[in-house]
């Protein structure tokens, strides 16, 4: 792929420059088809197909290996004034990592998702909650864990009102309400929350970028 990426189209000779036995380069070739990876025109000149760019955008091509990066998500802040005291909706996680944390709401941006899309689908997944959403802040964090780099986060941070519908169980953990003193004194607050809860309820567009050291994970 890493040739295709740098020269464009070739033949099949081109691309074998180690001079590896052609069967078992063929075979190889093959597999990059099936998998759509890339392309062989009637003429037998290999390109990189539709989905071998996309991928192949994320090629280091020194190391022939393709990058990694980290993931994009959204976080839902969802706040209620309950009996004379401002209270958002948390989640107390019960998968890994982080299980036992407290956290808010949210999940992975998909591919070709709008954030706003997929801020309203994962609330509704996770609270069976149905809300108005509002773009308040971009965060990066990173968690770092013995010493080394475990995730790196960039999460969409997203204001949500008018809610609507029965507060469910999440598909990631139990639904509860907290007030911010609660949520910043609990031993378990995952690091972060009280900084998006924060940029949600600020005016204007907020970013902010942060790596924690944490002790479990």
């Amino acid at each position: 792929m890493s040739q295709l990426f740098t020269r464009g189209p070739l033949r099949f000779a081109e691309i074998n420059k180690r001079a590896i036995p052609s069967d078992q380069f063929s075979y190889h070739l093959r597999q990059l088809i099936k998998y759509d990876l890339i392309d062989k025109s009637p003429e037998n000149v290999y390109s990189l197909s539709v989905n071998g760019r996309s991928r192949a955008i994320l090629l280091d091509t020194k190391s022939n290996q393709f990058i990694v990066q980290g993931f994009i998500a959204c976080r839902v802040i969802l706040a209620r004034e309950h009996k004379g005291q401002r209270q958002y909706l948390m989640q107390h996680r019960t998968k890994v990592p982080y299980r036992g944390n407290i956290a808010e709401p949210g999940g992975k941006i998909l591919f070709g998702e709008d954030v706003l899309q997929a801020a309203q689908r994962n609330m509704l997944a996770e609270t069976g909650l149905s809300c108005q959403m509002e773009l308040r802040g971009l965060m990066h964090f990173k968690d770092k864990y013995l010493g080394r780099i475990v995730q790196d986060k960039y999460f969409f941070v997203v204001l949500a009102t008018q809610p609507h519908g029965t507060l469910t169980k999440g598909e990631t953990g139990e639904n509860m309400w907290m007030s911010l003193d609660e949520i910043a004194a609990h031993p378990k607050t995952h690091q972060g929350v009280v900084d998006i809860i924060t940029a949600a309820e600020s005016e204007g567009f907020t970013c902010n970028e942060r790596t924690h050291t944490v002790e479990e994970y």
